[in-house]
């Protein structure tokens, strides 16, 4: 299935691919000089419905976090040598964990993987990056807790933050490296900020600052061990992703 295109306003589009248990969104960002192209999805094909939105245009990649339904997309970009940021941590993953996966991926469906190329970010940050795409300024903040090399990205003047995974709707994703007290303490910061009037991660539904209070209300749950309220009907992922996040908890109160 092919990625949906949404027009957000003149400025910001949507674009989602639906895979077998959840879906995956990204968004480019228009400025009167370049645009930025915030995550590529799973697949170069997934970059179609952009084209006609980038030709002959300049345009900056910018990956959240190097997981694979993320970055393989970059084939299908009219640029063969595209400008690429993302976080030191998410360029060494490029060496390690990232062309395994492609690689276990092409062993299990070489035909439908075939096409994917694996680009690397060639310009990196480690706290926070600065751009200008032409009156329309984007600041990327590091949100180490998703994985290690997660970002975000803040459009102070549409009020728009893009946060990949370091938020989810219904709930998150938390892996045996992540820092359950830097991410909620990070969070924290952002759902305290009143510029912020919309909210986009890339899995889930988009809302307001709720969905990181949300987030912040599970991750400190799941950390100091209470409850945790979850909602009635999660699909099969997402209960999937609830138990093994539980069982982390149990692994890390038995340290």
């Amino acid at each position: 299935m092919q990625a949906q295109l949404q027009q957000i306003n003149s400025e910001i589009w949507l674009y989602e691919r639906s895979l077998e248990q959840y879906s995956v969104r990204g968004a480019l960002i228009a400025g009167t000089e370049r645009s930025l192209v915030w995550d590529l999805l799973t697949h170069p094909n997934d970059m179609k419905p952009l084209l006609p939105l980038l030709e002959n245009r300049q345009f900056i990649v910018a990956y959240s976090h190097a997981d694979w339904d993320h970055i393989w997309g970059a084939a299908g970009l009219p640029s063969q040598h595209p400008i690429i940021v993302g976080h030191t941590e998410c360029l060494k993953r490029f060496s390690r964990d990232v062309p395994l996966t492609l690689q276990e991926k092409r062993a299990h469906e070489p035909l439908i993987w075939s096409e994917v190329k694996l680009v690397p970010p060639n310009i990196t940050f480690q706290s926070e990056l600065s751009i200008d795409l032409g009156s329309l300024p984007v600041t990327f903040h590091a949100l180490v807790g998703h994985t290690l090399d997660s970002i975000v990205a803040f459009l102070p003047e549409q009020g728009i933050l893009l946060m990949g995974d370091a938020v989810e709707t219904p709930l998150p994703f938390v892996s045996s490296e992540s820092p359950l007290s830097a991410w909620i303490e990070k969070l924290e910061t952002w759902e305290q900020d009143s510029r912020i009037v919309m909210v986009i991660p890339s899995h889930g539904a988009i809302g307001g600052r709720e969905i990181i209070r949300r987030n912040i209300e599970y991750l400190k749950a799941l950390s100091d061990g209470s409850d945790i309220e979850i909602p009635e009907v999660l699909n099969s992922f997402y209960q999937e992703t609830h138990q093994a996040n539980l069982r982390l908890r149990q692994g890390r109160e038995s340290l």
